[in-house]
């Protein structure tokens, strides 16, 4: 492998390194977390109900503390976000909105949250979907 590429590789993990250990310090805000679900797009493939399973994506409801691969909508999951198999934690679902292609090749999800700030938020907003 080139110098030049063994190089970039290490800067972009690097990178990503720092970008994860900087979002384990910040706090999310629930609130602001919902505005951005509501405003960014996420809405058009996910809903946050229990009964939201006929969109594209799966419901976000109960996200916190499932499988990954195991909720129910129109396109089902990819077989690589089942292989991926995490179950979803806020430190699992930061990696998974900073790049999900990176976790789940092939992943139907083409929304991104590179904004350490933006992921702690919408994450705190996920954490409230449940019963």
């Amino acid at each position: 492998m080139p110098a030049i590429r063994t190089i970039g590789l290490s800067a972009l993990a690097a990178l990503l390194t720092a970008a994860l250990a900087f979002a384990a310090d910040i706090t999310g805000n629930a609130e602001t977390g919902k505005e951005l679900f509501n405003n960014s797009g996420c809405v058009a493939c996910h809903g946050v109900t229990v009964e939201d399973t006929a969109m594209v994506g799966p419901s976000l409801f109960g996200v916190v503390g499932r499988k990954a691969g195991t909720g129910k909508s129109l396109l089902g999951p990819s077989e690589n976000l089942k292989k991926y198999g995490v179950i979803w934690s806020a430190a699992s679902l930061n990696e998974w909105l900073l790049n999900p292609d990176a976790k789940a090749p092939g992943t139907a999800m083409i929304g991104m949250l590179p904004d350490p700030q933006q992921r702690a938020d919408v994450i705190a907003y996920l954490s409230t979907l449940k019963n």
